[in-house]
C-alpha cells in the first residue's frame, strides 16, 4: 500500500513586491505553519519519502520549511506542470514516482489540492493554507495510481495541531 501526502503551500504574502504571481512569497504566517506541519509529520510518524513540489516560490519554502522544522530525509524535486495544475497533472507526476517510495507528498496550490483529494477518494473537504491530508492508496507501484480509489485517511489543519 502506498501512502499519498497533499499538502497546500502555507500561507502567502500578498503585500510583497513581486512580479509574477510564481513568484510570492510566504507571509510570516506561513513560515510558522509550514514548520508546524514539519514537525508534526515528523512527530507523528508520517514523513514523507519523496516530494514532488510545484514551482512557485510560496511552495518551494513551505517544503524547505518543513523539511528543515521535521529534520526529515525526503528526496524532493521541483516541477513546474504543478503550478497552476489539474489534478490529471498531478497524477501523471504520481505516476513517474520509484516503486521504492512508500510515502510520496504532493506540495501545490488550490483548487487543485482538493480537487486532486475528491478525485482520488470521492470526498470533498476544506483546504487551507499549510493544510495536509494523506490518501491511502492499495496500490503497490504508483504507475497504477488512479483516481476514485483512494481513501483518506486523515486532514490536519495547522490552526489545531499544538505548537
Amino acid at each position: 500500500m502506498k501512502s499519498l501526502i497533499l499538502f497546500r503551500h502555507a500561507k502567502s504574502d500578498w503585500d510583497s513586491g513581486f512580479e509574477h504571481d510564481n513568484e510570492r512569497p510566504l507571509a510570516g504566517r506561513g513560515k510558522k505553519a509550514a514548520r508546524t506541519m514539519g514537525s508534526y509529520l515528523k512527530a507523528i510518524g508520517q514523513v514523507p519519502d519523496s516530494a514532488i513540489c510545484s514551482s512557485a516560490k510560496r511552495a518551494v519554502d513551505t517544503l524547505a520549511r518543513a523539511i528543515e522544522a521535521g529534520d526529515w530525509q525526503t528526496t524532493r524535486r521541483v516541477c513546474d506542470r504543478l503550478y497552476e495544475a489539474h489534478p490529471s497533472d498531478i497524477l501523471k507526476e504520481i505516476r513517474k514516482e520509484p516503486d521504492s517510495t512508500e510515502t510520496l507528498m504532493v506540495v501545490g496550490h488550490e483548487p487543485t489540492m482538493s480537487e486532486t483529494l475528491a478525485a482520488f477518494t470521492g470526498g470533498r473537504a476544506r483546504f487551507p493554507t499549510a493544510c495536509i491530508a494523506c490518501i491511502e492508496l492499495g496500490i503497490e507501484r504508483w504507475r497504477d495510481a488512479q483516481f476514485a480509489s483512494g481513501q483518506l485517511a486523515w486532514l490536519v489543519n495547522p490552526k489545531v495541531v499544538p505548537e
